[in-house]
């Protein structure tokens, strides 16, 4: 069976998904951003994979499983994780019917995080994330000498009051650090298990720099380090993710080079 026809099949039987994620994605355009980042790395992967000989068997029984249970999913799970489910079997059909190969692991991972979820993971994961932060940064800068108490997500300093607010979290630079590993992971091919210490790798490493991001804040806020222009507090913000991310891509090359 032609590619193309595969693949358009797939997306008619997944349709309702997809209605349901461009609808999501219409107030926010740049949310779609994700999903063509993705779909460029499942297509530099396969020009990889393409260099290595090829089977000449589509796996039609794979997509037709993955097919039933997206189906049998219907009434039970909600529409996003129906959407990722979706996202999955088409980033999954698309790699398979032009490159006669399984995709890299890290597509499942991709398939999630094209998803407009950075609402969910603000719920979910925001206020644990920000008292975590505040903790560490408060041993960070008792390190540095400083008599700093924390209450909840507040930071107290000889009667000055630092607040670790919504975007001090550091769930944007978690979902964009994840994002960027997988898809590095993609690229480079890597099998599951080096794809799954990237990714838990990643989260420290974006933690870290996060901790780097507020402690240096802090020296901002507090009036430590005295007065600084206003764009300081974004580009601090944009040198820590940098870094975190210069760390994981050598993360990735060396996983890479033992792995290949």
């Amino acid at each position: 069976m032609p590619s193309a026809l595969v693949s358009a099949l797939v997306l008619v039987a997944t349709w309702d998904s997809w209605r349901w994620y461009f609808g999501r994605i219409a107030a926010t355009p740049e949310d779609v951003l994700g999903l063509i980042a993705a779909l460029i790395a499942v297509a530099i992967a396969g020009a990889r994979q393409a260099q290595r000989a090829a089977s000449d068997q589509v796996p039609l029984a794979a997509v037709a499983i993955l097919l039933a249970g997206y189906a049998a999913s219907r009434g039970h799970l909600p529409p996003i994780v129906r959407a990722g489910i979706a996202a999955g079997i088409a980033l999954f059909t698309l790699h398979v019917t032009m490159f006669r190969r399984r995709p890299p692991a890290a597509l499942w991972g991709l398939a999630v995080l094209v998803l407009p979820v950075l609402p969910s993971l603000h719920f979910m994961l925001g206020y644990p994330l920000r008292i975590a932060c505040a903790a560490l940064t408060v041993e960070v800068l008792r390190a540095h000498g400083l008599a700093v108490e924390q209450q909840g997500t507040f930071l107290l300093w000889h009667g000055t009051t630092v607040e670790f607010d919504a975007p001090c979290s550091g769930v944007n630079m978690l979902w964009a650090g994840l994002l960027f590993t997988l898809l590095g992971s993609t690229v480079l091919g890597l099998r599951a298990a080096p794809t799954a210490a990237a990714t838990a790798l990643s989260v420290t490493l974006i933690v870290a720099g996060n901790v780097l991001r507020t402690v240096s804040l802090f020296y901002l806020e507090a009036g430590v380090a005295g007065p600084v222009p206003a764009w300081c507090h974004a580009g601090i913000g944009i040198v820590a993710f940098v870094l975190a991310m210069a760390a994981m891509l050598w993360v990735l090359i060396e996983l890479n080079r033992r792995y290949a």
